[in-house]
């Protein structure tokens, strides 16, 4: 007999209410123990299943699923099983429902036949709808990332394959005219001010005189400086490339 099965009977025998937990404890505390061996003790406690229910499992889970077949077992034995120890047991034991969770061939359908059953969807964006919050083409923003202004323009997106992008607008501006920004140069803004995307305030120039002419502050320099430092910064970078050549 089990510690509640022990309870019960003590409290039927003396009028009692003593729970299995104070049962235990005045076992323990008498050394009062059940006689079997310690491993016998450990299968019994885990065995929640009779072999009389173990064979039920066994005869009706097939073709049923675990729901199913908790209710069926708990009517049959009057027994309060989860559902989580029926799928437990049955796991344990290599017992399956047989069934594969896929429709076989020749399966019909719970809706044939049930045109307009179910209304449209009315929150589904009908064919040819356009969202309200679509911007159009042309439509300018500032870059959160580095402040300079982007256009939408009708130019497949190279990240997600979509026919419209933003595209820096100075950029735009500049191939609208020149074609393509080759390989390893910029667009950059004569006057330093990246808001000004006029072509007349643009020119092409190369990484390296970029990263040299934003070492030596050409964004702050005056106006009237401005020629001077770009001239000096083209002669640097062109020196520097020479001397790595020769050596």
């Amino acid at each position: 007999m089990n510690i509640h099965g022990l309870a019960k009977a003590f409290n039927n025998r003396f009028g009692t209410d003593k729970t299995d937990v104070a049962i235990k404890s005045a076992l323990s505390s008498h050394r009062i123990t059940c006689g079997r061996e310690a491993k016998d003790r450990l299968i019994s406690r885990f065995r929640i299943f009779n072999p009389e229910q173990a064979q039920f499992l066994k005869n009706n889970y097939g073709g049923r699923s675990i729901a199913e077949t908790t209710v069926l077992f708990n009517g049959r034995f009057g027994t309060d099983r989860t559902l989580q120890q029926i799928k437990t047991f049955v796991r344990n034991r290599g017992i399956t429902s047989g069934r594969t969770g896929f429709f076989v061939k020749g399966h019909t359908s719970w809706n044939k036949g049930t045109k307009g059953l179910t209304s449209r969807n009315k929150t589904s964006f009908n064919k040819g709808n356009v969202p309200p919050n679509r911007k159009p083409l042309g439509t300018e923003r500032i870059c959160p990332k580095d402040g300079f202004i982007q256009i939408k323009i009708s130019e497949k997106n190279p990240y997600t394959g979509f026919p419209t992008r933003y595209k820096h607008k100075h950029v735009h501006i500049w191939e609208q005219t020149n074609g393509p920004v080759p390989k390893g140069m910029v667009v950059a803004f004569i006057d330093g001010d990246k808001t000004r995307c006029e072509l007349d305030n643009l020119m092409l120039i190369s990484r390296a005189e970029l990263l040299n002419l934003n070492q030596h502050g050409y964004k702050d320099t005056p106006a009237e400086l401005k020629p001077s430092v770009l001239a000096l910064s083209k002669l640097q970078v062109k020196t520097w490339a020479r001397e790595k050549k020769i050596g």
